[in-house]
């Protein structure tokens, strides 16, 4: 049962093209071993031996032609890049970085290094691809491009963050470009007008449950939390009577332009016009719906920012964040942005992009 469950993983790393073949084999060869008086082991390490020493280059096994699976590797080399960044550019802002000595730095060394070596490593593989696909042919943009990406990238890895992320960025950039203009991902079949207005009514609710909690945070949360022993009435009256009660248009603006946003975005998803029908796919729908939860609580500091000097000038308190869901508030909006990154830029299944090669 163990070398059953271990072919079954072994298999699962063999390039699309060739999985369902090599895993019957190797299943049959497995349950027919004890009759010939072999180990069903010798099956599993035969196995992992193939499964090593394929080329997962090579289209006949891939499924992929080399063209396309440099994309695929040039997406996941882009989302891990910018993962990395976010996660950094979060560790500084919080003062988690570079502390190392604390469990959450430490967790943030991990997060780093691994979302590095991935996304050097999918770099490395973009070049080998593109060297596949182009033969002896002069080198294109796309390839310079990504080459000039990996020194780059390298140089993140060795220099601190304030040094290394902006030369990073001229590489995303570049990456991004590229994509953009040369990308042959397949896309998905757009939903039906019910579905995807339902998709887009969920992403909508999420879009405004984040805003109902960053503006309780701003207005009520952190306001108790930063003064404690005083009511909410007693809070606003101070800052009335000091003259540093903040200007509700800010807040007013903000909630107004997020229910438009999310009333739009379910109008849209609902319109029979088929200019539009085709950009309704579940990955776009959901994509924007995630992106708009990571902007409203990434958002929460502009709105919050004449909140918090009121009450430093007017109870000489600091105006940050004191309650609990600030923090909170923080990780959500991360959390979110490095999911709609993940969403945008990573490819489609295999399996879809092989149905399609072939």
């Amino acid at each position: 049962m163990i070398a059953v469950t271990a072919i079954r993983a072994i298999s699962a790393t063999v390039p699309a093209g060739v999985r369902e073949r090599y895993r019957e084999e190797w299943l049959a060869d497995a349950a027919g071993s004890r009759e010939l008086g072999v180990s069903p082991w010798s099956v599993v390490g035969g196995a992992l031996g193939v499964a090593v020493g394929l080329d997962r280059e090579d289209p006949l096994l891939s499924g992929t032609p080399p063209r396309r699976l440099a994309f695929r590797r040039l997406r996941v080399a882009l989302a891990a890049i910018t993962t990395t960044l976010l996660l950094l550019a979060f560790g500084v802002m919080w003062g988690v970085w570079p502390q190392a000595d604390s469990v959450a730095g430490r967790v943030l060394l991990v997060l780093v290094l691994v979302g590095t070596a991935i996304g050097l490593i999918a770099l490395v593989g973009v070049l080998r691809a593109r060297l596949r696909s182009r033969g002896r042919r002069r080198w294109g943009a796309a390839d310079v491009a990504v080459a000039a990406t990996l020194p780059l990238a390298l140089a993140a890895t060795l220099l601190v963050p304030f040094v290394s992320a902006p030369l990073v960025l001229g590489g995303l950039i570049a990456l991004l470009v590229v994509i953009v203009v040369e990308d042959p991902r397949p896309q998905q079949t757009p939903l039906r007008r019910l579905p995807a207005a339902g998709l887009a009514a969920l992403s909508g609710v999420g879009i405004l449950a984040a805003l109902a909690g960053s503006l309780l945070h701003i207005y009520v949360w952190n306001p108790l939390a930063r003064l404690p022993g005083m009511s909410l009435d007693e809070i606003y009256a101070g800052l009335d009577a000091a003259h540093e009660l903040p200007s509700p248009i800010v807040p007013v603006a903000w909630a107004a332009l997020w229910c438009l946003a999310t009333l739009a975005l379910v109008v849209l998803a609902a319109l029979p016009f088929l200019g539009i029908r085709r950009f309704a796919t579940a990955r776009r729908i959901a994509g924007i719906g995630i992106l708009g939860v990571a902007l409203v609580t990434g958002g929460s500091w502009f709105v919050g920012f004449g909140m918090g000097m009121g009450m430093a000038d007017a109870f000489a308190t600091s105006g940050g964040d004191a309650a609990a869901s600030g923090p909170v508030l923080a990780v959500v909006g991360l959390g979110y942005l490095v999911a709609a990154v993940l969403v945008g830029l990573l490819p489609a299944r295999m399996r879809v992009v092989a149905a399609e090669a072939g």
